[in-house]
């Protein structure tokens, strides 16, 4: 064992780890089986990954003289836990790669048994099976690399030369992955498809019957590509010395650094069942199904946690060893189940369900949590996290008006044309979480979303907001194609809500042209009111009745006309814009009037809401 100085943090720590020269051959015709550890991240790698490893094997042969000659080729580090003699060894950092080698060595298996009345191709398949991804020891088969969560697809699909009786097919997004790279490398070196490309590479025209050879060397290119080998014995040094290799693989992440902490200090149940690695299944299940992925909420729930920590996607694994690198067992899954709650939470403000707000007195806060996701507001999870993992219980009106507020002021900066930096929030947001950390009550709460707004609307410029706001427009063929138009709706829904006094739009809302879409420069927020939507299906058969008549010779209904129906509303809105024009002379200068108008009105609710 050798020891060795290394830097961590800044610091150098002794450590003892043993490092040596190999070749993927060697690490592959050794008696030593290589198993991915529970705490392992799932096979990951995309198509930009395995191409370029692809890439990386075949262009470094060449033809020389009717033969492929192979080049020298370094595959970087890797890291493996336990002793260079052990039987078995568990992979730290590696995996991606060791998984790409095997599933491209099955294929090529799978390629060169294919080939009909070949011994040579047989044998070299037989080969690659026998040697290098299952190998028998005293009489058992032993696959060289074992993973848990994958398995069985991964032997039977993969790493087995015999296919499973039944059709196998994927049933998770790593299993995907291993499918998607399998076919990728199939693919790759079918006969047509590689021929034509180590043609170009080597610079010679191939023919058939420098297939089967063309395919034993890119085996053999990649069997003698060159490794180091590191074998660490001790468990807690792994994710110490991993910090400071540098490793050819997709890096971990923090969070994926983080995991190995974990799961290298939380064992298994008594009775051998591996809670912990469930629990983070639980987790990937979850977050596959939000607007997210693990690493933004796992920053996102430490930034509300812990405030002051200050961290960032690239400092968050030294903040968690800086609180929990000395914690027990039962402090780190105190600690998961924490993030577990925090997940619950995250996905409730996210992934805004309706069934989880069907009372009357919740129907504001689904359409205040909506609109921020629809707005994009990805920084404002932080301190909202906070608010709602606060066991300190608030009143359901001001948890309403602060969202309408965030949701308001969202619209301003994602909504409209406002140009706006997200990293202005940063600071407010972070004392607003300190704040609900360190509050005693309610009242301090409060103060603190008083702050909050403050400091937000002071990011505002008058001035800006309205030069924004009466560009807003809204064109129905486009709504009903994305959510390009959404700002425009939610804005005048919500003028019109404040007109009436509530703080949520009713399912009866559409959104009318007063003066025609179809007659042009008429989509102005100006042009635009709420109306009920059997007014507006009332609206819409007279139009049908008058284009069938081909009353004025034009396909609309004028202003004057649909009075009459607008006198029928009941919404404010629409009486205050038939009492303003009795002489239905509403035209394109009462468009930009009423557009001016209603940015006025918009900019003293906001402020309304912070007073």
């Amino acid at each position: 064992m050798k020891s060795n100085y290394i830097k961590r943090f800044g610091k150098e720590e002794k450590m003892g780890f043993e490092a040596r020269g190999d070749s993927i051959k060697g690490l592959l015709t050794s008696t030593r089986q290589y198993k991915i550890p529970r705490f392992q991240r799932d096979f990951s790698w995309d198509q930009s990954n395995y191409n370029e490893f692809y890439e990386d094997i075949v262009n470094n042969i060449s033809f020389q003289k009717e033969k492929f000659v192979n080049n020298q080729y370094y595959f970087g580090n890797m890291l493996f836990l336990g002793e260079k003699e052990d039987s078995e060894v568990e992979v730290i950092d590696g995996q991606q790669r060791l998984t790409t080698i095997t599933i491209f060595l099955a294929a090529l298996r799978d390629t060169l048994y294919s080939i009909e009345n070949d011994q040579i191709a047989q044998d070299y398949a037989d080969t690659i099976h026998l040697e290098y991804l299952i190998k028998k020891i005293d009489g058992k088969p032993q696959r060289k690399l074992e993973t848990m969560s994958s398995f069985p697809y991964f032997t039977q699909t993969i790493q087995d030369s015999e296919k499973p009786v039944f059709e196998v097919e994927p049933k998770t997004e790593e299993e995907e992955s291993l499918k998607k790279t399998f076919d990728f490398f199939k693919k790759q070196i079918s006969k047509q498809v590689f021929l034509k490309k180590m043609s170009l590479i080597c610079n010679v025209e191939l023919a058939e019957k420098h297939y089967v050879e063309a395919l034993k060397a890119v085996r053999e290119q990649l069997l003698n590509s060159e490794i180091i080998n590191i074998f660490v014995t001790e468990r807690n040094q792994v994710n110490k010395i991993f910090e400071n290799i540098n490793s050819k693989g997709k890096p971990l992440t923090q969070v994926d650094l983080i995991k190995n902490a974990i799961f290298g200090v939380v064992p298994l149940s008594s009775a051998g069942v591996d809670e912990m690695s469930l629990k983070w299944d639980e987790f990937g299940e979850k977050l596959t199904k939000l607007d997210t992925n693990f690493n933004e909420f796992f920053l996102h729930n430490w930034k509300a946690t812990y405030p002051k920590d200050n961290a960032n996607g690239a400092t968050l694994y030294k903040k968690y060893l800086k609180r929990f690198d000395s914690k027990d067992s039962q402090e780190i899954t105190d600690f998961v189940n924490e993030l577990s709650l925090g997940l619950d939470i995250y996905e409730y403000l996210i992934a805004v369900d309706p069934s989880n707000f069907k009372q009357q007195e919740k129907k504001a806060e689904l359409e205040f949590l909506d609109a921020l996701n629809k707005f994009g507001a990805v920084q404002v999870r932080v301190p909202l996290l906070t608010l709602y993992k606060s066991k300190i219980k608030i009143q359901n009106s001001k948890r309403i008006d602060f969202l309408k507020f965030l949701s308001y002021f969202h619209f301003v900066v994602y909504g409209t044309s406002i140009k706006f930096r997200g990293n202005n929030t940063t600071t407010p947001f972070k004392n607003f979480s300190v704040q609900v950390i360190n509050a005693k009550n309610a009242s301090d709460i409060y103060s603190g979303m008083d702050k909050l707004k403050l400091d937000l609307m002071g990011l505002l410029n008058k001035d800006e907001v309205d030069r924004a706001f009466k560009e807003l427009s809204f064109s129905k063929e486009k709504a009903r194609s994305g959510l390009s138009e959404y700002p425009t709706q939610f804005v005048i829904k919500q003028i019109a809500n404040h007109l009436e006094g509530r703080n949520y739009s009713p399912v009866e809302y559409t959104i009318e042209h007063i003066i025609d879409e179809e007659i042009g420069n008429s989509n102005s927020i100006g042009n635009l009111i709420v109306l009920e939507r059997k007014l507006n299906d009332k609206i819409n058969k007279k139009k049908q009745k008058i284009e069938k008549e081909q009353k004025h010779g034009k396909n609309e209904i004028t202003f004057e006309e649909k009075t009459v129906i607008y006198e029928e509303s009941a919404y404010k809105m629409v009486k205050d814009l038939v009492a303003s024009y009795p002489e239905f002379n509403f035209n394109h200068d009462a468009i930009k009037l009423r557009t001016e108008e209603l940015s006025t009105q918009f900019w003293i609710i906001l402020e309304s809401l912070v007073k």
